[in-house]
């Protein structure tokens, strides 16, 4: 049977709290990878925690070969997270030397976490002012159209929460 979510972040948890790298955490890093090779969290911490670990008796190249297999897989099951491609764009930046493949992950993950902090603070926006928080909506507003002046999303939210411009 496969694990639920608490217990997925209950045995990452468990391995989180370890040494980075150490023996054990690795095994149980593969143990959680083995019951749901999909779990991002799991894959992110587990590339981190392989090449802090000791490398096996293999190539080296193979090594690294496994690890950035984890993040690629970690990228397309979390549908290109910005957390899974900064993960993949650090690898490729210091492990691999190719600050090219990394520029165009940075620059991915930098316009996803901005479409995400856009429609989080018109969401925050239009709740607090559902909640006649009216002064705290207007300085997250303030913020948000120094970021987004042109965003319809915060403006939309902004009329919702029944703030003037």
């Amino acid at each position: 049977m496969h694990p639920s979510p608490r217990e997925l972040q209950q045995m990452l948890s468990e391995a989180s709290i370890l040494e980075l790298g150490s023996p054990r955490q690795l095994q149980l890093l593969e143990n959680l990878r083995t019951h749901c090779p999909a779990f991002v969290p799991a894959l992110l911490v587990s590339s981190r925690a392989e090449l802090w670990g000791e490398e096996g008796a293999g190539p080296p190249e193979a090594f690294f070969d496994e690890v950035e297999r984890m993040l690629h897989d970690a990228v397309e099951a979390s549908s290109r997270e910005p957390a899974a491609l900064i993960g993949l764009a650090r690898f490729m930046s210091v492990v691999r030397d190719s600050p090219r493949d990394a520029e165009a992950l940075y620059r991915e993950a930098s316009t996803r976490a901005l479409e995400l902090l856009e429609e989080s603070w018109a969401g925050l926006i239009e709740a607090l002012g559902e909640q006649e928080k009216t002064d705290e909506a207007a300085r997250i507003a303030e913020n948000a159209r120094g970021v987004f002046p042109q965003s319809k999303q915060i403006s939309e939210a902004c009329e919702l929460a029944k703030l003037g411009r």
